[in-house]
C-alpha cells in the first residue's frame, strides 16, 4: 500500500515551496506526519459532510446568508498530529460573485478560506473554527498561498488580550498539537454538550435565535 506524505495533497508546487521556506518554525519541529491516501480521502469526505451541515445551518464561519445550497466546498489541505487524533483543515468556499455585497462583474467566482481544528472520536471528527479567515479572493491559488503563509508562518505570533502568544506555535509545528488551544476546544465541546442536554430536558429555559 502506498504511503503519502500529508503535504503531497497540497494542490500546487508553489504551496509546497512556500512551506519549505518557512522561517518561523524551527526545522527540527516541522510536522512531517504521513497518512495513507485512503484514510485522507475518508477524512475529507467526513469533514465535507460536517462543513455542509454548518453551511446549511449558517453556523461558525458560514453564518452569512451569502452561502447557499450551490456554494462549493473545497478541502484544500488536512494537517495531522502524529497520532492522527487531531487535525487542522483548510477549507475554501467557491461562490458566484453575484452573491457578494458589492459584486465584481469582472469575475464569475469568488473564494473564501478558513481553518478549522478537529478532534477525532472513533469514526467522527468534531470541528471548531479558529481565527484568520480570508474572504473575497478571485484567485483560488492565491487564497491557498495566503492561508499557508498565515497559519505556517504568522500564526504563532498572534497575541491575546494580555499581549501573550495566543496559540504558541504555527500549525506546521509538531508542538502545536499539545498547546493550550486544545484544552479550550475540549472545554467548549463540554459546554455544547451540556447545552444540548439542557435543550432536551428543559427546552423552556433555552432561547435560540431563528435561523
Amino acid at each position: 500500500m502506498v504511503i503519502y506524505l500529508i503535504f503531497f495533497y497540497f494542490k500546487n508546487i508553489y504551496g509546497w515551496m512556500e512551506f519549505r521556506k518557512n522561517t518561523d518554525t524551527p526545522k527540527e519541529f516541522l510536522n512531517k506526519t504521513i497518512i495513507l491516501k485512503e484514510n485522507y480521502t475518508k477524512d475529507s469526505i467526513e469533514v465535507l459532510k460536517e462543513f455542509r451541515d454548518m453551511l446549511n445551518k449558517h453556523t461558525q464561519s458560514f453564518y452569512t446568508k451569502d452561502y447557499f445550497d450551490s456554494t462549493r466546498l473545497i478541502i484544500d489541505s488536512i494537517i495531522y498530529s502524529p497520532d492522527y487524533n487531531k487535525l487542522a483543515v483548510f477549507v475554501i468556499t467557491q461562490n458566484p460573485t453575484y452573491r457578494q455585497l458589492m459584486p465584481n462583474e469582472k469575475y464569475k467566482w469568488y473564494y473564501d478560506g478558513y481553518c478549522y481544528l478537529g478532534t477525532r472520536s472513533h469514526d467522527t471528527i468534531d470541528l471548531t473554527s479558529i481565527t484568520g479567515g480570508y474572504s473575497n479572493f478571485y484567485d483560488k491559488e492565491e487564497l491557498t498561498s495566503t492561508l499557508r503563509e498565515y497559519y505556517f508562518r504568522i500564526f504563532a505570533s498572534i497575541k491575546d488580550t494580555s499581549n501573550q502568544s495566543r496559540y504558541k506555535f504555527n500549525i506546521n509545528d509538531n508542538r502545536f498539537w499539545t498547546c493550550p488551544i486544545w484544552q479550550e476546544i475540549n472545554d467548549e465541546k463540554k459546554l455544547r454538550k451540556e447545552f444540548e442536554e439542557e435543550k432536551i430536558k428543559h427546552p423552556e429555559n433555552i432561547y435560540e435565535p431563528p435561523q
